[in-house]
Protein backbone atom coordinates (compact mmCIF):
# COMPACT_ATOMS: atom_id res chain seq x y z
CA UNK A 1 0.00 0.00 0.00
CA UNK A 2 2.77 2.44 0.96
CA UNK A 3 4.71 1.56 -2.18
CA UNK A 4 1.64 2.16 -4.35
CA UNK A 5 1.05 5.58 -2.70
CA UNK A 6 4.70 6.48 -3.27
CA UNK A 7 4.46 5.56 -6.96
CA UNK A 8 1.28 7.62 -7.35
CA UNK A 9 3.01 10.53 -5.56
CA UNK A 10 6.00 10.31 -7.94
CA UNK A 11 3.73 10.28 -10.99
CA UNK A 12 1.75 13.29 -9.74
CA UNK A 13 4.94 15.19 -8.85
CA UNK A 14 6.49 14.37 -12.22
CA UNK A 15 3.34 15.57 -14.00
CA UNK A 16 3.31 18.85 -12.06
CA UNK A 17 7.01 19.50 -12.71
CA UNK A 18 6.71 18.62 -16.40
CA UNK A 19 3.64 20.86 -16.73
CA UNK A 20 5.58 23.78 -15.21
CA UNK A 21 8.43 23.29 -17.67
CA UNK A 22 5.99 23.10 -20.57
CA UNK A 23 4.30 26.30 -19.38
CA UNK A 24 7.68 28.03 -19.16
CA UNK A 25 8.67 26.66 -22.58
CA UNK A 26 5.39 27.90 -24.07
CA UNK A 27 6.12 31.33 -22.58
CA UNK A 28 9.60 31.32 -24.10
CA UNK A 29 8.22 30.30 -27.50
CA UNK A 30 5.65 33.10 -27.33
CA UNK A 31 8.34 35.67 -26.42
CA UNK A 32 10.58 34.56 -29.27
CA UNK A 33 7.77 34.52 -31.84
CA UNK A 34 6.48 37.93 -30.73
CA UNK A 35 9.92 39.51 -31.08
CA UNK A 36 10.57 37.80 -34.41
CA UNK A 37 7.16 38.84 -35.74
CA UNK A 38 7.86 42.51 -35.06
CA UNK A 39 11.26 42.45 -36.74
CA UNK A 40 10.18 40.37 -39.73
CA UNK A 41 6.93 42.16 -40.53
CA UNK A 42 8.71 45.51 -40.36
CA UNK A 43 11.37 44.37 -42.83
CA UNK A 44 10.35 45.28 -46.38
CA UNK A 45 12.85 42.75 -47.76
CA UNK A 46 10.83 39.82 -46.38
CA UNK A 47 7.99 39.04 -48.80
CA UNK A 48 4.55 38.95 -47.17
CA UNK A 49 4.02 35.33 -48.23
CA UNK A 50 7.21 34.28 -46.40
CA UNK A 51 6.69 36.21 -43.15
CA UNK A 52 4.90 33.48 -41.17
CA UNK A 53 7.42 30.87 -42.25
CA UNK A 54 10.25 33.25 -41.36
CA UNK A 55 8.80 33.83 -37.87
CA UNK A 56 8.39 30.10 -37.22
CA UNK A 57 11.83 29.31 -38.62
CA UNK A 58 13.47 32.07 -36.56
CA UNK A 59 11.79 30.89 -33.36
CA UNK A 60 12.65 27.27 -34.04
CA UNK A 61 16.28 28.07 -34.84
CA UNK A 62 16.70 30.22 -31.72
CA UNK A 63 15.17 27.62 -29.42
CA UNK A 64 17.06 24.74 -30.99
CA UNK A 65 20.35 26.60 -30.82
CA UNK A 66 19.77 27.65 -27.21
CA UNK A 67 19.03 24.03 -26.36
CA UNK A 68 22.37 23.07 -27.89
CA UNK A 69 24.24 25.75 -25.93
CA UNK A 70 22.51 25.56 -22.58
CA UNK A 71 23.88 22.95 -20.23
CA UNK A 72 25.08 22.65 -16.68
CA UNK A 73 28.66 22.49 -18.02
CA UNK A 74 28.17 25.90 -19.64
CA UNK A 75 26.74 27.57 -16.52
CA UNK A 76 29.39 30.33 -16.40
CA UNK A 77 28.64 31.53 -19.91
CA UNK A 78 24.89 31.32 -19.32
CA UNK A 79 25.13 33.24 -16.06
CA UNK A 80 27.24 35.89 -17.79
CA UNK A 81 24.78 36.06 -20.68
CA UNK A 82 21.85 36.65 -18.34
CA UNK A 83 23.58 39.12 -16.03
CA UNK A 84 23.38 42.89 -16.23
CA UNK A 85 27.16 43.09 -16.69
CA UNK A 86 29.38 42.69 -19.72
CA UNK A 87 29.24 39.29 -21.43
CA UNK A 88 32.07 36.82 -21.08
CA UNK A 89 33.68 35.32 -24.16
CA UNK A 90 31.59 32.19 -23.63
CA UNK A 91 28.39 34.25 -23.50
CA UNK A 92 29.36 36.07 -26.70
CA UNK A 93 30.00 32.68 -28.33
CA UNK A 94 26.47 31.59 -27.41
CA UNK A 95 24.98 34.73 -28.99
CA UNK A 96 27.09 34.28 -32.14
CA UNK A 97 26.13 30.63 -32.39
CA UNK A 98 22.43 31.39 -32.04
CA UNK A 99 22.63 34.17 -34.62
CA UNK A 100 24.47 31.88 -37.05
CA UNK A 101 21.79 29.23 -36.60
CA UNK A 102 19.05 31.76 -37.38
CA UNK A 103 20.85 33.03 -40.49
CA UNK A 104 21.46 29.49 -41.73
CA UNK A 105 17.82 28.47 -41.15
CA UNK A 106 16.38 31.57 -42.79
CA UNK A 107 18.55 31.21 -45.88
CA UNK A 108 18.15 27.46 -46.32
CA UNK A 109 14.52 26.95 -45.24
CA UNK A 110 12.82 30.23 -46.10
CA UNK A 111 15.03 31.28 -49.00
CA UNK A 112 15.94 34.72 -47.68
CA UNK A 113 19.24 36.18 -48.78
CA UNK A 114 22.15 36.25 -46.35
CA UNK A 115 21.93 40.00 -45.70
CA UNK A 116 18.23 39.97 -44.83
CA UNK A 117 18.65 36.87 -42.66
CA UNK A 118 21.58 38.51 -40.86
CA UNK A 119 19.54 41.67 -40.26
CA UNK A 120 16.78 39.61 -38.67
CA UNK A 121 19.18 37.54 -36.55
CA UNK A 122 21.13 40.54 -35.27
CA UNK A 123 17.89 42.24 -34.25
CA UNK A 124 15.95 39.32 -32.78
CA UNK A 125 18.63 37.36 -30.90
CA UNK A 126 19.96 40.26 -28.78
CA UNK A 127 16.39 41.38 -28.09
CA UNK A 128 15.46 37.89 -26.84
CA UNK A 129 18.61 37.70 -24.72
CA UNK A 130 17.72 41.13 -23.35
CA UNK A 131 14.24 39.94 -22.38
CA UNK A 132 15.70 36.84 -20.70
CA UNK A 133 18.25 39.02 -18.87
CA UNK A 134 15.58 41.42 -17.66
CA UNK A 135 13.39 38.56 -16.43
CA UNK A 136 16.37 36.84 -14.78
CA UNK A 137 17.28 39.99 -12.86
CA UNK A 138 13.73 40.94 -11.89
CA UNK A 139 13.26 40.08 -8.20
CA UNK A 140 9.49 40.02 -8.76
CA UNK A 141 9.74 37.33 -11.45
CA UNK A 142 10.39 34.30 -9.28
CA UNK A 143 9.52 31.81 -12.02
CA UNK A 144 12.40 32.74 -14.29
CA UNK A 145 16.07 32.33 -13.44
CA UNK A 146 19.19 30.68 -14.80
CA UNK A 147 18.37 27.37 -13.13
CA UNK A 148 14.79 27.24 -14.43
CA UNK A 149 15.98 28.17 -17.92
CA UNK A 150 18.56 25.37 -17.90
CA UNK A 151 16.03 22.88 -16.60
CA UNK A 152 13.51 23.93 -19.24
CA UNK A 153 15.97 23.55 -22.10
CA UNK A 154 17.52 20.34 -20.81
CA UNK A 155 14.28 18.63 -19.94
CA UNK A 156 14.44 19.20 -16.19
CA UNK A 157 17.50 17.14 -15.45
CA UNK A 158 16.70 13.78 -16.92
CA UNK A 159 12.93 14.10 -17.19
CA UNK A 160 13.04 13.42 -20.88
CA UNK A 161 13.88 16.32 -23.22
CA UNK A 162 10.91 18.61 -23.22
CA UNK A 163 12.35 20.43 -26.20
CA UNK A 164 11.65 17.35 -28.27
CA UNK A 165 8.16 18.77 -28.37
CA UNK A 166 9.40 21.87 -30.20
CA UNK A 167 9.63 19.96 -33.45
CA UNK A 168 5.94 19.19 -33.32
CA UNK A 169 5.14 22.83 -32.56
CA UNK A 170 6.82 23.81 -35.82
CA UNK A 171 5.48 20.98 -37.97
CA UNK A 172 8.34 18.50 -37.49
CA UNK A 173 8.09 14.95 -36.26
Amino acid sequence: MVRRCFIVYKVVLYTIIKKNYIIMLDGIIDLVKKEALGVITNNADVPAEKQNEAVDTTASAILSSLKDHISFENIGAITSLLSNGANSEGANNIVSGVQSSVVSALTSKVGLNQGVANTIATAVVPAIIGIFTKKNNDPNDTGFNVESLIKTFTGGGGMGGILGAIGSLFGRK
